[in-house]
């Protein structure tokens, strides 16, 4: 059996959100998933686990994930590019020079200059184009490469890939979300980033070594991404350590840290990682990549040194994972065939998200259900976003890398301005002046304060997609995505209040069933939106943003299916490690504090 983890609650003034007392009392958990009241330990600051211990780690993963994003597109195109050529030149592009080949090269080197936008030293040239592979440089902008012909490969390769990443990562998101309520949050988190790391070094060696290593050893960086869940499983664990370290008034600040930590890293990310591709005056894209590389392994390295564990472990069952494994599989040797497929079953993990009403009682039921598709529908509608508003920008505005660049990094901010300083000061004043005569509903559990902040921000939503699709001008085009970033608050507190509902024990498990469902809208939302621009660039390019402020509004009808659930009624496992059934716990405010 797996090692018994106790949960360590803080007390109100020993939490994330009152640094006067260094402090924290782990509390033992009982067979029937409840905390014990008796047990005090003073845990010293350096292994007390803290919001702020995990965010170093986090903001360098999100840095290393934000420099990549978009040289990773350039170093695709230009092996895919040096795999054509070398096949030798399509029929029809010899004589490229200056006909309809040099028309298409105008359009497609805005979308896929190098660094600094104006490309490498192949992009300066001027005269005949070199059509060898080995006048291709990895990584950079290569003029010669912007035939259909490579567009058509890239599309397909990135498209498999995403399948593939996207499939595996719905899989196993759950499946790295109750190991770390099992193994505590440091060890999966790391274990997950560690293999990333493994398919970035994949990724690396193909693009370092393209003679060495054939270009389908890319799928195999996918496969590697897809078993770490990619960054979906390490905000979803991320989310769980902060969750474990705060008390439920403090949550939504706490996930918002993290939330605010990954947009920051995607504005900063491609900013830090431009000047590093220009340094010395000079195109290097693939520093870009090993600079990458170190900084992920360092955040993998602070993350096993540095960061406590928020579980603590019990010494009442020290059994490993191996022997945990071989009991598994002894297990199912004796099951038949229809069991081990309901076992397998990857819907099977999304249990916990519509519990039953005898479990979770009709309150929990309704605001679980009802917070997951709020949470679902925006993160599935932000991802359908990002590529058409790249195309339609280009398109309408007739934008090039310096543009989108701004504009990404101006959303991206803004995001993080949200979730970091907007939400805690929302939530600060809310308490402060709001809160005087109703104080015992936002002390504990899912209350108004979190309906408010989730309505609020689906309704910037659609006040920005509204406006992208009414924007006369690049600027108001901009204007709209700053308004629409105040969305961000509404991820951070959906997927807060639905940690408020669950029995700390199963955090992890909810968090990574959550990822599943994001899982899957990463692949279904941007095909959806990209099929519907293409359908209709031409005729009326701003209906898929009318359709995308569609969703939110339905988000927004769907949030009036919650109710505050002020008692604290949470629900725990439907069976005790006995196999008894379990019953929805009772208002547990005396333990909460504890």
């Amino acid at each position: 059996m797996a090692p018994n983890y106790s949960y360590q609650k803080v007390d109100d003034a020993e939490s994330d959100g009152d640094f006067q007392n260094p402090a924290a009392r782990p509390k033992s958990r009982g067979k029937s998933g409840e905390f014990s009241l008796g047990q005090s330990v003073q845990v010293g600051w350096l292994k007390r686990p803290s919001v702020f211990w995990l965010l170093p780690a986090f903001l360098l993963f999100n840095l290393a994930m934000g420099m990549t994003a978009m040289p990773r597109m350039n170093v695709l195109i230009s092996l895919i590019c040096r795999n054509v050529l070398s096949n030798g030149m399509p029929a029809g592009h010899e004589a490229a020079a200056g006909g309809p080949m040099g028309n298409s090269m105008g359009q497609n080197s805005r979308r896929h200059m190098g660094m600094g936008g104006g490309g490498g030293h192949a992009g300066n040239s001027t005269g005949p184009l070199n059509y060898s592979p080995e006048a291709v440089v990895i990584g950079d902008y290569n003029p010669q490469c912007s035939f259909k012909e490579v567009e058509s490969a890239t599309a397909m390769l990135t498209l498999y890939g995403n399948l593939i990443a996207g499939i595996l990562g719905a899989i196993f998101t759950p499946v790295w979300g109750m190991l770390s309520d099992r193994y505590g949050r440091v060890r999966p988190l790391a274990a997950a980033s560690s293999i990333f790391l493994g398919g970035e070094i994949i990724s690396v060696l193909i693009a370092a070594l393209p003679d060495a290593f054939p270009l389908n050893w890319i799928y195999f960086a996918f496969i590697l991404e897809g078993f770490s869940g990619s960054f979906l499983v390490i905000m979803a664990l991320a989310s769980s350590y902060a969750v474990d370290c705060t008390q439920d008034n403090e949550r939504n600040v706490a996930i918002g840290y993290f939330h605010g930590s990954m947009f920051l890293g995607m504005a900063a990310g491609p900013i830090f990682g431009g000047y590093l591709g220009m340094s010395g005056g000079e195109s290097r894209p693939m520093l870009i990549f090993y600079t990458a590389l170190v900084i992920r392994g360092f955040g993998i390295a602070f993350l096993l040194f540095f960061v406590p564990e928020s579980l603590s472990r019990s010494e009442a069952r020290p059994e490993s994972a191996i022997s945990e494994l071989k009991q598994l599989f002894a297990a199912a040797k004796s099951q038949s065939w229809a069991e081990r497929i309901r076992s397998a079953n990857p819907l099977h993990l999304l249990r916990i998200l519509a519990p039953s009403r005898a479990t979770a009682g009709s309150s929990v039921q309704r605001n679980l259900i009802t917070l997951t598709s709020i949470n679902t529908i925006i993160f599935g509608s932000v991802m359908g976003a990002m590529n058409v508003l790249m195309l339609y920008s280009e398109f309408e505005f007739g934008w090039g890398n310096k543009e989108s660049g701004i504009f990404l990094s101006a959303v991206n901010f803004s995001r993080t301005i949200a979730t970091v300083g907007v939400l805690p000061l929302a939530i600060y004043l809310y308490r402060r002046w709001l809160s005087r005569t109703d104080q015992a509903s936002t002390e504990h559990g899912f209350d108004r304060l979190d309906l408010f902040l989730i309505r609020t921000s689906v309704l910037s939503d659609v006040i920005g997609f509204v406006g992208y699709a009414m924007a006369p001008s690049g600027t108001l085009f901009i204007l709209s995505g700053i308004i629409a970033s105040l969305g961000a608050i509404g991820l951070a507190t959906s997927e807060a209040s639905m940690t408020k509902l669950v029995d700390s024990s199963q955090i992890g498990e909810l968090l990574g069933a959550l990822g599943f469902l994001q899982a899957v809208a990463r692949i279904i939302a941007p095909t959806i939106a990209s099929l519907t621009y293409s359908w209709t660039v031409a005729s009326i390019p701003q209906l898929v943003f009318m359709g995308i402020a569609v969703c939110f509004v339905v988000a927004f009808v769907v949030s009036f299916f919650a109710r505050p659930d002020t008692s604290n009624g949470i629900f725990a496992k439907e069976e005790t490690e006995d196999g008894e059934p379990m019953i929805p716990l009772p208002a547990r405010k005396a333990c909460a504090r504890c």
